[in-house]
């Protein structure tokens, strides 16, 4: 189960960042959906609340949903809000997530759906339905995670409160998930149906020089189905050593 697990996850987390062409901040105006403009203010409100970073919520939706709520089939969707119909298992294996955020409810992954309503003191099934409400369950967690953390703290400093979010319990694969929203999160993220704020973030003091270079790298395998999974990197190729 657990190496069967760690593989979907794998290939769950390249389908993610492979779903939509990756948008880079290029000063380009792109005007934002109806939604979009509602959820930018979501964001912002959730991170106001809960004193997190609005760009992790924002980057963490983009990872998880490219902001378009997952909800279960045959339940009652917002009104007016786009939605994804999901299945009970629409992954083949991966269990589902939920809402804008992508938040879970299973025994792999955890149970950052109820935690999340219970800490802002709604129902899991308002916490799916409603955007709003999903964004501030997700900031409530992440608030909770960064151990008194502030949204005025450096980014890469909420690294492993992002990396507990996931729910993913193998670190190396945690830190693939990490990366990917951090990244986003630098270069800046942007589309009709979603805008990340760019950041600077200090990729280097999050991963160190060499996990960085891995992680960076164009193919990255992981070990699976041991305890301590290994990471590397094949195709990385230092620069030849100079001759001079």
């Amino acid at each position: 189960m657990k190496f069967t697990m760690k593989a979907r996850l794998l290939v769950a987390l390249c389908a993610g960042a492979m779903a939509a062409p990756a948008a880079f901040a290029d000063g380009q105006q792109r005007e934002l959906s109806a939604a979009a403009k509602r959820y930018k203010q979501y964001f912002k409100e959730a991170a106001n609340e809960f004193n997190v970073p609005v760009e992790l919520l924002e980057s963490i939706a983009y990872a998880e949903t490219r902001w378009i709520s997952h909800v279960p089939k045959g339940m009652a969707k917002k009104a007016g809000e786009p939605a994804i119909e999901i299945e009970p298992d629409p992954h083949h294996g991966m269990p589902p997530t939920y809402g804008i955020m992508g938040l879970r409810n299973d025994t792999y992954f955890g149970t950052s759906l109820t935690q999340g309503a219970a800490l802002i003191r709604v129902s899991p099934d308002v916490v799916i339905t409603d955007p709003r409400s999903n964004i501030r369950a997700a900031a409530a967690l992440l608030s909770q995670y960064g151990a008194r953390k502030t949204k005025d703290f450096p980014i890469e400093q909420w690294e492993s409160a992002v990396a507990r979010f996931s729910g993913i319990p193998q670190p190396e694969v945690a830190q693939i998930y990490t990366y990917e929203i951090l990244t986003a999160i630098r270069q800046g993220r942007e589309g009709g149906d979603f805008k990340i704020g760019q950041r600077h973030v200090e990729m280097e003091k999050v991963y160190g020089k060499d996990k960085l270079r891995k992680l960076s790298a164009r193919r990255i395998t992981i070990e699976t189905g041991v305890p301590d999974p290994k990471i590397s990197a094949p195709d990385f190729i230092d620069p030849p050593a100079s001759t001079k």
